[in-house]
Protein backbone atom coordinates (compact mmCIF):
# COMPACT_ATOMS: atom_id res chain seq x y z
CA UNK A 1 0.00 0.00 0.00
CA UNK A 2 0.83 3.55 -0.90
CA UNK A 3 -0.37 6.66 1.25
CA UNK A 4 -1.36 9.75 -0.23
CA UNK A 5 0.34 12.65 1.16
CA UNK A 6 -2.68 13.89 2.74
CA UNK A 7 -3.60 10.47 4.08
CA UNK A 8 0.19 10.42 6.24
CA UNK A 9 -0.60 13.90 6.84
CA UNK A 10 -4.29 13.22 8.49
CA UNK A 11 -2.91 10.01 10.39
CA UNK A 12 0.04 11.66 12.04
CA UNK A 13 -1.66 15.07 12.81
CA UNK A 14 -5.53 15.53 13.28
CA UNK A 15 -5.42 19.42 13.35
CA UNK A 16 -4.72 18.98 9.88
CA UNK A 17 -8.56 18.12 9.17
CA UNK A 18 -10.45 21.14 8.00
CA UNK A 19 -12.52 23.43 9.68
CA UNK A 20 -15.84 21.58 11.23
CA UNK A 21 -14.37 17.94 9.84
CA UNK A 22 -13.48 15.11 12.27
CA UNK A 23 -10.43 14.23 13.31
CA UNK A 24 -9.42 10.67 11.52
CA UNK A 25 -10.12 7.86 13.77
CA UNK A 26 -9.88 4.57 11.43
CA UNK A 27 -11.56 2.59 13.57
CA UNK A 28 -14.83 4.53 14.09
CA UNK A 29 -15.07 6.65 10.90
CA UNK A 30 -16.18 5.36 7.73
CA UNK A 31 -13.37 3.66 5.85
CA UNK A 32 -14.32 2.19 2.19
CA UNK A 33 -12.66 0.45 -0.44
CA UNK A 34 -13.14 1.65 -4.22
CA UNK A 35 -12.46 -0.23 -7.01
CA UNK A 36 -10.11 1.77 -9.98
CA UNK A 37 -10.21 1.55 -13.26
CA UNK A 38 -6.62 0.37 -15.20
CA UNK A 39 -6.22 3.13 -16.05
CA UNK A 40 -5.84 4.91 -13.17
CA UNK A 41 -1.96 7.28 -12.20
CA UNK A 42 -2.02 7.80 -9.13
CA UNK A 43 -0.80 11.16 -7.79
CA UNK A 44 -0.04 11.25 -4.04
CA UNK A 45 1.22 14.76 -3.62
CA UNK A 46 -2.09 16.39 -5.75
CA UNK A 47 -4.64 13.49 -5.23
CA UNK A 48 -7.18 14.30 -1.67
CA UNK A 49 -10.48 13.90 -2.03
CA UNK A 50 -12.09 11.50 -4.01
CA UNK A 51 -13.43 14.06 -6.20
CA UNK A 52 -10.01 14.28 -7.54
CA UNK A 53 -10.01 10.74 -8.91
CA UNK A 54 -13.72 9.88 -9.52
CA UNK A 55 -13.59 9.67 -13.07
CA UNK A 56 -10.99 6.59 -12.76
CA UNK A 57 -13.73 4.83 -10.43
CA UNK A 58 -14.75 1.25 -12.35
CA UNK A 59 -18.69 1.89 -13.94
CA UNK A 60 -20.17 -1.72 -13.29
CA UNK A 61 -23.63 -3.17 -12.54
CA UNK A 62 -24.38 -3.42 -8.89
CA UNK A 63 -21.28 -1.31 -8.10
CA UNK A 64 -21.62 2.15 -5.29
CA UNK A 65 -19.76 4.94 -5.64
CA UNK A 66 -17.04 5.22 -3.73
CA UNK A 67 -17.36 1.11 -2.97
CA UNK A 68 -17.73 -0.70 -0.22
CA UNK A 69 -17.55 -0.01 3.74
CA UNK A 70 -14.64 -2.09 5.88
CA UNK A 71 -15.87 -4.24 8.85
CA UNK A 72 -14.62 -5.71 11.62
CA UNK A 73 -11.64 -3.03 11.88
CA UNK A 74 -9.08 -3.41 14.09
CA UNK A 75 -5.27 -1.85 15.08
CA UNK A 76 -3.10 -3.52 16.76
CA UNK A 77 0.59 -2.63 17.49
CA UNK A 78 3.40 -5.47 16.66
CA UNK A 79 6.36 -4.57 18.75
CA UNK A 80 8.26 -7.70 17.65
CA UNK A 81 7.98 -6.05 14.23
CA UNK A 82 8.22 -2.69 15.02
CA UNK A 83 4.94 -1.23 13.63
CA UNK A 84 1.18 -0.93 13.92
CA UNK A 85 -1.11 -2.41 12.07
CA UNK A 86 -4.89 -1.40 10.80
CA UNK A 87 -6.63 -4.92 9.40
CA UNK A 88 -10.42 -4.86 8.69
CA UNK A 89 -12.86 -8.07 7.27
CA UNK A 90 -12.20 -9.87 3.87
CA UNK A 91 -14.53 -7.32 1.59
CA UNK A 92 -16.99 -8.58 -1.03
CA UNK A 93 -17.91 -6.89 -3.92
CA UNK A 94 -21.38 -9.21 -4.54
CA UNK A 95 -22.65 -10.05 -8.33
CA UNK A 96 -20.97 -6.74 -9.82
CA UNK A 97 -21.25 -6.55 -13.52
CA UNK A 98 -23.19 -9.00 -15.84
CA UNK A 99 -24.73 -6.17 -17.33
CA UNK A 100 -22.08 -3.19 -17.77
CA UNK A 101 -18.42 -4.40 -16.71
CA UNK A 102 -15.61 -2.81 -15.98
CA UNK A 103 -12.19 -3.92 -15.00
CA UNK A 104 -9.77 -2.84 -12.34
CA UNK A 105 -6.08 -3.00 -11.03
CA UNK A 106 -6.30 -0.74 -8.65
CA UNK A 107 -7.31 -0.16 -4.74
CA UNK A 108 -8.22 2.87 -2.59
CA UNK A 109 -8.89 3.23 0.86
CA UNK A 110 -11.42 6.11 1.65
CA UNK A 111 -12.40 8.19 4.93
CA UNK A 112 -15.95 9.26 4.54
CA UNK A 113 -15.61 11.98 7.47
CA UNK A 114 -19.05 13.40 6.98
CA UNK A 115 -22.74 12.04 8.08
CA UNK A 116 -23.78 12.57 4.36
CA UNK A 117 -20.61 11.91 2.32
CA UNK A 118 -20.15 13.43 -0.44
CA UNK A 119 -16.53 12.55 -3.57
CA UNK A 120 -15.41 16.38 -2.21
CA UNK A 121 -15.49 15.50 1.51
CA UNK A 122 -14.12 12.13 0.98
CA UNK A 123 -10.55 11.65 1.72
CA UNK A 124 -8.26 9.35 -0.21
CA UNK A 125 -6.28 7.79 2.65
CA UNK A 126 -3.85 4.42 0.29
CA UNK A 127 -3.57 2.79 -2.90
CA UNK A 128 -2.74 -0.42 -3.95
CA UNK A 129 -2.25 -2.21 -7.20
CA UNK A 130 -3.70 -5.62 -7.65
CA UNK A 131 -4.54 -8.01 -10.33
CA UNK A 132 -5.99 -7.11 -13.25
CA UNK A 133 -9.89 -8.02 -12.51
CA UNK A 134 -12.92 -7.88 -15.01
CA UNK A 135 -16.54 -7.87 -13.55
CA UNK A 136 -18.51 -10.48 -14.91
CA UNK A 137 -22.03 -10.44 -12.75
CA UNK A 138 -20.06 -12.60 -9.82
CA UNK A 139 -18.42 -11.81 -6.32
CA UNK A 140 -15.14 -10.40 -5.98
CA UNK A 141 -13.39 -10.64 -2.58
CA UNK A 142 -10.11 -9.01 -1.55
CA UNK A 143 -8.60 -11.10 0.73
CA UNK A 144 -5.98 -8.90 2.85
CA UNK A 145 -3.02 -9.79 4.27
CA UNK A 146 -3.09 -11.50 7.70
CA UNK A 147 -0.42 -8.97 8.85
CA UNK A 148 -2.66 -6.24 8.13
CA UNK A 149 -4.73 -4.09 5.54
CA UNK A 150 -2.14 -1.10 6.41
CA UNK A 151 1.25 -1.07 8.46
CA UNK A 152 3.13 2.02 9.51
CA UNK A 153 6.57 1.41 10.61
Amino acid sequence: MVFYNRGKHITFDTSAVGLGEAPYAPLLDVMKIALMRVAYAINIDTDEQFDDIVANEIVATSYTTRGNALASKTMTRDDANDRTEFDAADLVFTAIGNGTNDTFDEIVILREQDATPTNANTELIAHATVGATTTNGGNITLVFNAEGLLQLA
